[in-house]
């Protein structure tokens, strides 16, 4: 298994070089891996990273290549409208092209991928499952390689990203920014395959299938990764997967393993799942500052929620915002902000960033609203993962949407 995981990364390598694959469908799933993905050695762990950034200088010349008119082209074209608007017109004295310009990359970058997948269809449903299935499998191999190298005693080696001494045992970051990033992406990959085999085959997956077939060992090394990668987040993130088999009898089965697992891991004293429990009974609390002191990690997706919920809406600050990095660095690393863009560019960014989000991206009833109001603080900002997990969302839902349809089966040719 190790082997064959090893052997996808070659086979990925060697067509990096084969100028056949420069197609519309091979650049998405390139720019999807690109933006989940942080290969520190290059992009490095401050700042911006310059292969995202010429990778998404690109797009839109893409988008002017492949242009359709759809709901993200549109809800897109109002954003960034707004976000020039209140920024240059509003708040003139701190505007900055650069902020406002590194936004609209995302969002066209985005736009891109929404009009590849909905309006030339470059996925079928087998196809997208075996590409997640792939892309977890090298994330999984370079995690293992990274935890194979902690325990002989290399605690840095940037070939396989591991640049970084984090003190967790064996907690490594794989091929992400650090192990809560690889603990979200991983637990929405895993949510990805539960839904796609569900459209495919008809029927929800239950807790018996997700250690046979295709499930296998992607299961196996999900719990693995989870329990290993030094990530409270990640058991959160599990927890939340976990609610896919609350239904009927599964429910009562399921709660004496949960209770099972959780004493488990407080007997054996695991640290991440010691750092979840204790941000969650902060977040409980409903106090940011509480929060904060519990979990700096965590409290940089959950403080933000907690102070919109207190916010006072009748701010015209809140309304419109405060222009361009209105908030300190210093605040921002301890979550002491608003949701989205709210703190910039107002509320009524914030309510376009959720309509993009449920329109093109989410079904509002489903696991996904909690995965993205948990996982990446409820805004997609400048943050290339957040973008990447809303890529796959967007696949999700595609193929959701368009079920009871017969071209989500089936290879069809390019629509140009």
């Amino acid at each position: 298994m190790i082997a064959s995981i090893f052997s996808a990364v070659a086979s990925f390598t060697r067509g990096l070089f084969n100028p056949a694959n420069y197609t519309l469908p091979n650049l998405v799933v390139f720019v999807m891996v690109l933006m989940c993905i942080q290969y520190i050695p290059i992009e490095t762990r401050a700042g911006v990273s310059p292969i995202k950034t010429i990778v998404m200088a690109v797009m839109p010349l893409v988008l002017l290549a492949h242009f359709r008119i759809n709901r993200a082209l549109i809800l897109g074209i109002v954003y960034m409208g707004w976000l020039f608007f209140t920024a240059g017109i509003l708040h003139p004295a701190t505007f900055r092209a650069s902020t406002i310009l590194y936004t609209c990359m995302f969002v066209i970058t985005f736009i891109v991928t929404y009009t590849a997948v909905w309006n030339y269809h470059i996925f079928t449903l087998d196809n997208f499952i075996k590409f997640m299935r792939l892309f977890f499998f090298v994330l999984i191999g370079f995690l293992l390689a990274q935890q194979a190298c902690l325990i002989v005693g290399i605690k840095l080696l940037p070939l396989i990203n591991l640049c970084q001494i984090l003190n967790r045992g064996i907690g490594a970051n794989s091929l992400t920014f650090e192990p809560s990033t690889l603990g979200r992406l991983l637990a929405v990959m895993y949510y990805a395959l539960l839904k796609c085999l569900e459209i495919r085959n008809g029927e929800k997956v239950t807790i018996k299938d997700i250690f046979k077939g295709e499930l296998k060992w992607v299961s196996i090394f999900y719990i693995w990764a989870v329990l290993t990668m030094g990530s409270g987040t990640a058991f959160v993130a599990a927890g939340i997967t976990s609610l896919y088999f609350m239904r009927g009898w599964y429910f009562l089965f399921a709660v004496p393993i949960f209770i099972g697992i959780y004493f488990s891991l407080e007997y054996f004293g695991n640290e991440s799942f010691s750092r979840a429990q204790a941000a969650s009974i902060a977040t409980i609390s409903g106090d940011a500052d509480v929060v904060r002191e519990t979990d700096g990690s965590a409290s940089m997706r959950i403080a933000p929620l907690l102070t919109t919920l207190k916010a006072d809406f009748s701010d015209p600050d809140i309304i419109i915002g405060k222009g361009c990095d209105s908030v300190s660095k210093r605040n921002i690393a301890i979550g002491n902000v608003y949701m989205g863009h709210i703190d910039d560019y107002g509320l009524i960014s914030y309510v376009l960033e959720l309509i993009i989000v449920f329109t093109c991206c989410i079904n509002f009833r489903s696991l996904g609203s909690i995965y993205f109001f948990t996982g990446t603080g409820g805004g997609i900002g400048n943050i290339s993962y957040g973008w990447g997990l809303l890529f796959i969302f967007c696949c999700v839902k595609y193929f959701y949407d368009n079920r009871f349809n017969d071209f989500i089966y089936e290879d069809n040719e390019l629509i140009e």
